[in-house]
């Protein structure tokens, strides 16, 4: 039995089923353009037999039949039908009576709930005239005795004033995330009468604010980020995004000046990620940056997983003047794996102080005891415990030095007050079975937090986790060069270098030279070295760093990166001359690269002013170098320079774009058409000191880093990073995942080792064979950083004192009970004997 119809099937035709439940509803308008003259007029409105469900339009005929072929059918349901009629794209072959119809069926409920509807695509017609209406509403019940305050003065606005305020409607509506039918609400229209009783001549409509007013801020910011792009050379970033609908985004952005700009954002779901695709996919988005911004891609960063690894070594194999490195904010996170792999009673040491600081904090009554203790060992302050975040790497060294500091009253609470902690983890429990697993949970706690080998592999783990956690922050940084990158790298595998524990040291150094090798190592090297604070001070005597060798590697990378093929079709003389340019600038970098080195000729007086230079303006180095461009022989070697030194290699940008669409994407709204609204808001805010600058964390004071560190630049990379460093975003804060088990750090540090396997795009038998690295010169790069940096880096005295527990007497004892019955020689200054009369 078909369904019975409606008023509106009236003006419709029942085809067969298009599910289970619908039928296919065929527009008769639509089908009656197809009528031939030879068959007569339909009637207006077509009539039909509800019973019957016969139509008088000649079922039968050939070309009723032949019609039904042509003409698409909607969903048999009424809003569908509805929608057919009088929707957005209405149909154009609708009688008056099938419009009226579907405005009756539709109803002042439909009516209501698409005046509330808060989309993009909304038009400005007929919104003047429902705002009207509800304007005229409020302004009925807007009455003097119910409010505290005067109405405002009644001043009409001028047409360009009119404009100023819708616009600024706008930009109020994102920056604060507002629904754009706030305009509209009766309580707002309220408040501004307040202020000015002409406020509703200029407060838009929705659909006004949704529309147009979007459409012309999102073309102005358009036009401003095309400005800050043009002609300069860029660093595209990209990366993937899952919201809650599931349908993958990707982001495209370009950094230049420090500064990340979302250019582009790809609908990428079902595409395929092979290393075919992804070149494809990579060059498209060059290309369309380079066409619509007039911007020069000089390379491009994203994930090293399997499929963008592949896609980025097959870009810079067909077009070699790109560079592909890979994100290296995330190389941190990396070598955090590395070190657990390496150091697995560490890791075991990570799990157990994770679980503890979990249960202090966990157990309201077990804490209040440690806080107690804190007071009295303290005078007076108790500190928090704090736990990890595995969206901020940081967070584990700071919980791990927080748990050390905290030490003495947290141990002696452990001895002393270990009845009363069992009695307050316990509480008023009655069953058996739980009481005993509770008591062996603070028992087991308890003995922990007794154990002096607990905290001496804490000490440990925490001093080695500090420099990976310190550079994985500060790789983040829009503002972070490739010369930073090369330092950290360097100074992390000098911290490991000097490793009391030989196994620790050899095995993180391998891996750190493996992440090395793998990167395009003249980029980084030749940053470092065009840095004219840096130079080749920071190389030691096996890296070969003579002035010829520098000399010609550099022309080479030079070469490779100006080897872009010009625009259109040159004749044969314009080859000629174009090779000839391209010598005669290489000739031109060689000679101005030489007297940069020994600090002659337009370089002479650098030595003299850099002190000077860097007091005033700082230690930027690309202003250094914008300084030699107006100079003809120095303007090739200047520009090259600036294009290293411009470069950020990290998907910072992308990552804070993700943290903001959590927020502008969401199950009640897509506002993803705002977000470069919203940037340039935030944009103009901080340049208005409108914005409250967060302080900058001090995590690590400067003995410490000088300390931890023997290539010192990392505190001024800090200083120079912007307020999001570290995966935040001003749209909001990411979501706090906190560990507080032993249990979630093993899933963290599995997702960690997952997320490390996948980066790389290799299996664990693969794991150990190391990458081939970008070869630019047979003579000189690539090298390891043991070459670079190994011999005679600073070692202080002091180093790692800190390491060596105090020797208790039962451990002197059995080392001398030891010695005592072994052939082997004293060395100078150790004791013989038995230790018997050890302690006299």
């Amino acid at each position: 039995m078909p369904a019975k119809k409606g008023g509106l099937w009236r003006y419709y035709h029942q085809g067969g089923k298009q599910n289970s439940s619908h039928y296919k509803a065929y527009c008769l308008g639509c089908l009656n353009v197809h009528r031939p003259a030879s068959a007569g007029t339909a009637a207006e409105p077509m009539d039909i037999d509800s019973d019957s469900g016969d139509q008088n339009i000649g079922l039968g005929s050939e070309w009723f039949t032949a019609a039904l072929d042509v003409v698409k059918p909607v969903l048999g349901v009424k809003e569908a039908m509805i929608a057919h009629l009088i929707g957005a794209g209405r149909c154009p072959n609708a009688s008056k009576e099938a419009r009226a119809e579907a405005r009756k069926v539709a109803g002042k409920a439909a009516a209501a709930e698409e005046e509330a509807t808060d989309g993009g695509d909304e038009s400005d017609a007929g919104a003047p005239a429902k705002k009207r209406k509800r304007i005229q509403a409020v302004e009925k019940s807007f009455k003097q005795s119910q409010l505290k305050v005067f109405k405002g003065i009644d001043i009409p606005f001028t047409d360009a004033q009119s404009k100023i305020i819708k616009t600024q409607f706008l930009r109020a509506t994102i920056s604060a995330n507002l629904p754009f039918r706030w305009v509209v609400n009766p309580e707002v229209i309220k408040l501004f009468l307040m202020f000015r009783s002409a406020a509703t001549a200029v407060i838009p409509d929705s659909k006004v604010l949704a529309g147009r007013l979007l459409n012309e801020e999102s073309k102005r910011v358009g036009d401003n980020i095309d400005n800050a792009l043009k002609g300069r050379y860029v660093m595209i970033s990209t990366d993937g995004w899952k919201p809650n609908d599931k349908k993958s985004l990707t982001g495209v952005d370009a950094c230049v000046d420090g500064k990340s700009h979302l250019i582009d954002v790809i609908q990428s779901s079902g595409k395929p990620k092979d290393g075919e695709s992804m070149c494809n996919a990579f060059f498209a988005m060059i290309d369309k940056a380079e066409a619509e911004h007039g911007c020069i891609v000089a390379g491009l960063c994203c994930d090293n997983d399997g499929g963008s690894h592949k896609g980025r070594d097959l870009m810079v194999e067909r077009r070699p003047w790109l560079f592909g490195p890979p994100c290296c904010g995330h190389q941190g996170q990396l070598m955090l794996v590395d070190y657990f792999k390496v150091n697995e009673s560490g890791a075991q040491t990570a799990e157990d102080t994770t679980d503890v600081l979990g249960w202090i904090v966990g157990h309201e009554r077990v804490r209040d005891i440690f806080d107690q203790a804190q007071v009295k060992k303290n005078g007076g302050t108790a500190r928090s415990y704090l736990i990890a975040n595995i969206t901020r790497w940081t967070t584990h060294s700071i919980a791990f030095h927080r748990l050390i500091r905290l030490k003495a009253p947290i141990r002696e609470a452990a001895i002393t007050k270990r009845a009363e902690i069992i009695a307050a983890q316990v509480g008023a429990e009655k069953n058996k079975k739980t009481i005993k697993k509770m008591t062996e949970t603070a028992s087991r706690f308890c003995d922990l937090l007794d154990n002096p080998l607990f905290w001496k592999d804490l000490v440990t783990v925490a001093e080695d986790i500090e420099p990976i956690c310190y550079i994985t922050n500060i790789n983040q940084s829009d503002s972070t060069r490739a010369d930073q990158v090369l330092l950290g790298f360097a100074g992390v595998y000098l911290h490991f270098k000097r490793h009391s524990n030989p196994v620790i040291s050899a095995g993180m150094m391998t891996r750190i030279e493996k992440r090395w090798a793998a990167l395009d190592q003249p980029m980084f090297v030749f940053c470092l070295i065009l840095n004219p604070y840096e130079r080749v001070e920071r190389f030691g005597p096996r890296a070969g760093t003579d002035a010829f060798t520098l000399s010609m590697a550099l022309v080479e990378l030079y070469r490779r990166v100006k080897s872009r093929p010009p625009s259109g079709v040159l004749s044969e003389e314009e080859k000629i001359q174009l090779q000839s340019n391209k010598k005669h600038h290489e000739g031109q970098v060689s000679k101005a690269f030489l007297q940069y080195l020994s600090s002659t000729g337009p370089f002479a007086p650098w030595e003299k002013t850099r002190n000077h230079f860097e007091t005033v303006n700082g230690n930027d180095p690309i202003l250094v170098w914008q300084q030699y461009l107006p100079n003809p022989d120095l303007h090739e070697l200047a520009d090259f320079a600036i294009l290293l030194l411009g470069l950020s290699i990290n998907q910072g940008g992308n990552e804070r774009d993700f943290s903001d669409f959590k927020i502008k994407k969401t199950r009640l709204r897509n506002r993803l058409g705002t977000k470069k609204i919203g940037a340039d808001i935030r944009a103009s805010h901080k340049a208005e000191g409108l914005f409250e600058q967060r302080e900058k964390r001090k995590n690590h004071t400067e003995e410490r880093v000088r300390d931890l560190l023997a290539v010192p630049r990392y505190a001024d990379a800090l200083e120079s990073g912007d307020e999001d460093m570290g995966g935040g975003s001003d749209g909001g804060k990411p979501k706090q995942v906190l560990v507080k088990s032993k249990a979630g750090w093993q899933k963290v540090f599995l997702k960690w080792v997952l997320d490390a396997r996948e980066a790389e795009g290799k299996s664990d038998c693969e794991e150990e064979d190391a990458a081939e690295p970008t070869r630019v010169s047979e003579n000189w790069l690539p090298l390891p950083l043991s070459k670079l940096f190994g011999e005679d880096a600073p070692r202080p005295v002091d180093h790692r004192t800190r390491r060596r527990g105090t020797f208790d007497r039962e451990t002197l004892l059995m080392e001398l009970l030891a010695a005592e019955h072994s052939s082997e020689e004293p060395d100078d200054g150790e004791l013989s004997g038995s230790g018997d009369n050890y302690g006299e």
